[in-house]
């Protein structure tokens, strides 16, 4: 009766050891498996997201916006034309949706503004832009329509928030579109000295809040 007592106290020390070193091992498990190339460090911290690859196209914002963030986890892809309108830059932004990443950042702002693209037709070309990314499988996201800086910006005939606005509904319409809201970064603090673009800050501030919208839509 001892010895079996004995052997049965025995195992049981075996199976806590060896449940000891499971429940320790599993901390460096997660890190290896879970975080692997896809940790993106935030404001907030690490965090993981299973897609790390974004291209973004469109005008001279999604030029600086590579230009700031390249150095970042995200790893970015451009397609990028400055000066142009979304009536121009369609074939280009149609070309970046054909890339082999899943996530596609569209930065505009101003042009269609300046040089008076219809928000008619702004909308109509942006629908054919979306509806071309839901047959490629692409997520796309689109930040608050960029304003113009200069004392032109109170001259144009139409207003930012004419195109603000249509991105606005187009995200809540079509679900493979998300809108992240810049609106309060629009003050002198975020302005580069050209008075029309933005400088660095404001490009961290929007990678951060991409990352974080990322994050919540995988989660």
């Amino acid at each position: 009766m001892m010895k079996k007592l004995k052997l049965e106290l025995k195992g049981n020390r075996i199976l806590l050891v060896a449940f000891l070193i499971l429940f320790l091992s599993i901390p460096n498990i997660y890190y290896c498996v879970g975080f692997n190339d896809n940790t993106i460090k935030t404001y907030s911290g690490p965090i993981v997201v299973r897609e790390n690859r974004m291209t973004v196209t469109g005008d001279s914002y999604a030029g600086k916006f590579f230009d700031f963030e390249k150095d970042k986890d995200l790893k970015l892809t451009p397609y990028a034309r400055a000066g142009k309108t979304i009536d121009d830059n369609k074939y280009v932004i149609s070309e970046a949706l054909g890339s082999s990443d899943k996530n596609v950042l569209i930065s505009i702002g101003v042009n269609d503004q300046f040089f008076e693209t219809p928000p008619y037709r702004f909308e109509f070309i942006l629908r054919s832009i979306l509806n071309l990314a839901i047959q490629n499988n692409k997520t796309v996201y689109f930040h608050s329509y960029l304003k113009y800086f200069s004392y032109h910006y109170y001259q144009k005939k139409y207003k930012s928030t004419d195109y603000d606005n249509i991105i606005r509904q187009l995200c809540l319409e079509y679900y493979n579109a998300h809108y992240i809201d810049v609106l309060d970064l629009e003050t002198t603090e975020y302005i580069s000295d050209d008075n029309l673009h933005y400088n660095s800050n404001f490009y961290d501030e929007l990678y951060n809040r991409l990352i974080m919208l990322m994050y919540s839509i995988e989660n």
